[in-house]
């Protein structure tokens, strides 16, 4: 039994990494979850500190300084603090993800911590699969934070623990996933967002894409490659994808007729927006409401 022990001590000594991680501690900063609802599938963000998300529905792609990473169901991100990242995800995606902002402490050692988890990426990527499955346990701690479950905060920087063990792990393998494209251009990304921002304010009237070029001061065909490079859509694919994802919008949250919401999403008719409706979610606007409760009533797994 004493030589059982000592081998037990002798492991846990050698073990660098757990020796490091007992020097560090987590301090929370915020935990949620994030669903889009909303029409926007274009968003930049900036944080001061460093922020875990956890995918449990609908893909986005994730643009950071150095990379461009797509993100699908049950992947996990870490992004470094002070960079700022842009997301874009289709019309019609509905993306839920769980979230953790957080600081490493003492502050001296936080770059030593990143640089164990990701190297020297502004951001990592880990594809479903590469470890557990954690989506349970970070729902488990959304209703602690609802209930107001004592011992939360103590909870979630245990899961931060055990997760950075595994992420130092892959990277030891050097399995971290990381997307291959180079990142759009800020000159790209600006104009695809002055390009939704047109989309989006004349939604309820015909939309060129002689008006939409014209209004970014490029060509069609320059136009189309944009489109077709950072969003994977023609143009006209995008505006059209847009129209339906603000109608689906309106009949499930503002209890609007069809004709209504058809007239606000530039569809020719109600019966026009219903043909195209069925087209794409497979039933007619009725019968998908039927099926599927407004936003409020509903909850994703």
């Amino acid at each position: 039994m004493y030589n059982n022990i000592s081998r037990f001590v002798k492991k846990v000594n050698e073990d660098s990494l757990s020796n490091y991680l007992n020097h560090l501690r987590f301090r929370v900063n915020g935990y949620g979850r994030f669903s889009q609802q909303e029409i926007s599938t274009f968003s930049q963000f900036f944080s001061n500190d460093i922020e875990m998300i956890l995918i449990v529905r609908g893909r986005s792609v994730l643009h950071t300084p150095k990379r461009k990473f797509h993100l699908a169901p049950g992947y996990l991100a870490l992004l470094r603090p002070f960079h700022i990242y842009t997301a874009i995800c289709q019309p019609g995606e509905k993306l839920y993800y769980y979230y953790i902002h957080f600081d490493v402490l003492p502050a001296h050692l936080a770059e030593s911590y990143l640089e164990k988890i990701a190297g020297d990426a502004d951001a990592l990527v880990v594809p479903a699969g590469e470890i557990p499955d954690f989506i349970p346990a970070f729902r488990s701690m959304l209703e602690d934070w609802r209930s107001d479950t004592p011992g939360l905060m103590t909870l979630i920087q245990a899961h931060l623990a055990i997760l950075s063990v595994h992420l130092a792990r892959l990277a030891a393998k050097q399995i971290l996933f990381r997307d291959k494209d180079r990142p759009e251009s800020s000159y790209e990304l600006e104009m695809i967002s002055q390009a939704l921002d047109y989309i989006t304010a004349h939604l309820d009237e015909p939309i060129r894409q002689e008006d939409l070029s014209r209004q970014l001061g490029v060509s069609v065909s320059a136009l189309y490659k944009l489109f077709r490079r950072v969003l994977h859509a023609s143009p006209s694919e995008y505006i059209a994808k847009t129209r339906l994802r603000q109608a689906e919008i309106m009949l499930r949250s503002s209890g609007c007729t069809i004709a209504e919401a058809a007239k606000a999403c530039g569809f020719c008719s109600a019966s026009h927006l219903s043909r195209q409706f069925k087209a794409v979610y497979g039933l007619s606007p009725s019968a998908y409401l039927k099926e599927n409760p407004s936003e409020k009533e509903s909850r994703p797994d």
